[in-house]
């Protein structure tokens, strides 16, 4: 396509430039890039197209636009992202094919989203329901279950496994847990010509379905099956991240036992209820979870915990700084007002006034342990520190909540507003020794209380740039549990809901054939060849739509390395959607083939667990990327047309309504 006769259409154009960027983001393999400020002159590590979209120069129109789609999505769902990202790209080249083509905008409006709605609608026959999951691996059936380490990811191709290696990166496919059919799966020989050593590059797959005998493929809807347990379910929602997700998985299940819950619930489990602490210099192996609040202090507070230890704080909760200059965002200072010392001693500063005065109050309190949302005053942290009073700065908001909510203490701005009804009890601080940085130049503090519902997660990691990595894919894997847990349903993954879209557009135009038009009178009677322009290019509008998750799929297998060009990922996901048509129910198709093959993959560093692994796909996060992929393509669509020709649609994008007769031709 030859984007200069389309040069009315820029917008469209800078959305493909700025996503092309996040190709080698897709999948469970990604690579890392270094951005590099050339105002700075410094590099950043990253993996994560939220990330990247920080370093993009996105200050011209559509480019704010882009970055408020993307932001939007990001704070509502924490997941979902590189999707939305690289689909705005996609579908932009697919909505300039059409114009290339000749298509009129407000037509491509109308079809595109009646289409996508369509698609929306049809993949709930693929959500798979999740009730009564077991917390803990001894509750939970061993009928089907999830199983997967370092598995899945947003969407890749159906039954293919994607392999992954040290870095994190992994392979994925749907699995049960029988090890007789394992055995005899390993014991038919492969096929020649699907998957080989040289495309596998992070490991070695030994089995996949394609190496499997057909008697042993035929299965159930996972939905009617039991429910997964919380480790398997964890380990299906990885998509990659298999040792993060374990420690999210470790941390969800401390939660449901402090609270004494047989079943993981969308209540209990809150990404609030986590913490991150992070200790640099130290390898990745030693990354764990415990309950309560972990934090890294100097040196000087090890004398007060020691002294402490067996011992119970009262904890003073202060919802602002503690500082002599700090004011709520709410306060306004009078003008024109001069302050006059009430005191002889001019060598007195008002700031050590002060200090002595905030001490004398904390002193009067009891309080042994201070926990301040924002700064302190180090004067004041020294003169409680002699005091064996313990200050801890830069708590985080979920933090205090959780010490207000199991200790009884209510958070206050200032210190003036302190009486005995605002201090909490039974709160214990103990030193983890082994938690030691390379530099010495911190110690680990743990503070802890009697059903503190509140988990920190220990995050250890000797290169420096990698630790914003793990902290993105730390949360990302945090919220991909909520987001289930919420919508207490996920999609069979493995690239299965894109594949079932490509099948239901296929069918979407295979009925416009029967399609004619209805007599409603002469005044609405369309003429014949505004009819068939209409399905001509309805047809043409599917293609394209189309077109968009054809690319996404083929980049994954791309990305994986199971396919060495993108000629022959676009030949299996062809062969796919043909074995889909041919079969009765393309969900029973989906279920059947996605949800029961067996893949075992040779890594050594992979426990044995993991070597038998499936995917999940969130169900909320994965549509709403769609959706709001395709809007902002149509919305930016609408005003480059404004501009070409001086008018406008009349097709309303946010609401996702259409037109079915009715055609305005620009």
């Amino acid at each position: 396509m030859n984007y200069m006769e389309l040069r009315g259409h820029l917008g469209l154009i800078e959305l493909v430039n700025i996503s092309s960027s996040v190709k080698s983001f897709l999948g469970p393999r990604k690579s890392y890039k270094f951005i590099y400020d050339q105002d700075t002159q410094e590099s950043t590590l990253t993996c994560s197209s939220f990330r990247l979209l920080e370093s993009l120069d996105l200050s011209s129109a559509v480019g704010q636009l882009f970055n408020e789609t993307i932001q939007a999505h990001h704070k509502a769902y924490k997941t979902g992202t590189t999707t939305l990202f690289f689909l705005v790209g996609v579908w932009s080249k697919a909505v300039l094919e059409c114009l290339h083509h000749g298509v009129p905008v407000s037509l491509i409006v109308s079809v595109m989203i009646e289409s996508l709605n369509s698609c929306i609608e049809s993949v709930e026959a693929l959500h798979i329901p999740l009730h009564n999951i077991p917390a803990t691996k001894q509750n939970s059936s061993h009928g089907e279950s999830v199983v997967d380490g370092r598995s899945g990811h947003d969407s890749s191709n159906e039954n293919h496994c994607l392999v992954s290696s040290r870095g994190g990166n992994l392979g994925f496919e749907y699995a049960e847990h029988n090890p007789n059919i394992v055995e005899h799966i390993e014991s038919v020989p492969p096929k020649k010509g699907n998957l080989n050593s040289k495309s596998l590059q992070m490991g070695k797959l030994s089995h996949s379905r394609h190496f499997c005998n057909p008697k042993i493929s035929s299965c159930q809807n996972p939905s009617r099956t039991s429910s997964p347990s919380l480790e398997d379910l964890t380990k299906s929602l990885s998509h990659g991240n298999w040792q993060v997700m374990e420690l999210v998985g470790m941390a969800a299940t401390l939660l449901f036992k402090t609270a004494h819950e047989i079943y993981a619930t969308k209540v209990l489990f809150q990404a609030s209820c986590l913490n991150i602490c992070f200790f640099k210099g130290l390898p990745e192996m030693n990354s764990s979870a415990t309950l309560g609040y972990v934090t890294l202090v100097g040196p000087e507070y090890a004398t007060v915990v020691k002294n402490f230890e067996g011992r119970s704080f009262k904890v003073l909760l202060l919802d602002g700084e503690l500082t002599e200059k700090y004011k709520h965002l709410g306060f306004n200072k009078a003008s024109n007002l001069k302050s006059v010392s009430e005191f002889a001693d001019h060598e007195r500063t008002s700031e050590d006034f002060w200090i002595g005065t905030a001490l004398q109050i904390i002193i009067q309190a009891n309080v042994n342990l201070i926990l301040v949302r924002g700064d302190a005053c180090p004067q004041l942290i020294m003169q409680c520190l002699h005091r064996n009073i313990l200050v801890v700065t830069h708590v985080k908001p979920n933090v205090l909540q959780a010490f207000s909510d199991c200790t009884g203490a209510e958070p206050v701005v200032y210190l003036t507003q302190v009486s005995r009804h605002n201090i909490g009890c039974e709160v214990y601080a103990t030193m983890c020794s082994e938690w030691l940085s390379e530099s010495n130049q911190t110690i680990a503090v743990s503070l802890h209380a009697c059903k503190i519902n509140l988990v920190t997660v220990m995050l250890s990691c000797r290169v420096m740039p990698k630790i914003q990595v793990m902290e993105d894919q730390f949360w990302t894997c945090t919220y991909k549990l909520h987001n289930a847990l919420l919508d207490q349903k996920v999609f069979p993954g493995g690239g299965a809901v894109e594949l079932f879209c490509l099948n239901h557009l296929q069918k979407l135009e295979e009925r416009l054939v029967c399609v004619r038009p209805v007599n409603r009178g002469p005044q609405f009677c369309m003429s014949s060849w505004l009819s068939t322009s209409a399905i001509h290019y309805r047809s043409f509008i599917y293609k394209c739509l189309a077109k968009g998750w054809t690319k996404y799929l083929s980049t994954l297998l791309l990305n994986i390395g199971e396919y060495s060009s993108e000629l022959e990922a676009m030949t299996f996901i062809q062969n796919e959607l043909h074995n889909i048509g041919a079969f009765s129910s393309a969900s029973a198709y989906v279920f059947n083939e996605y949800s029961r093959n067996i893949v075992l993959i040779d890594d050594v560093e992979l426990p044995i667990e993991h070597k038998r692994v499936a995917v999940y796909d969130n169900v909320v996060p994965k549509v709403e990327a769609w959706r709001s992929a395709l809007h902002l393509v149509l919305t930016v669509l609408q005003s480059d047309a404004e501009i070409v020709t001086g008018s406008t649609t009349q097709n309303p994008i946010i609401t996702g309504e259409s037109v079915s007769d009715d055609y305005i031709f620009l």
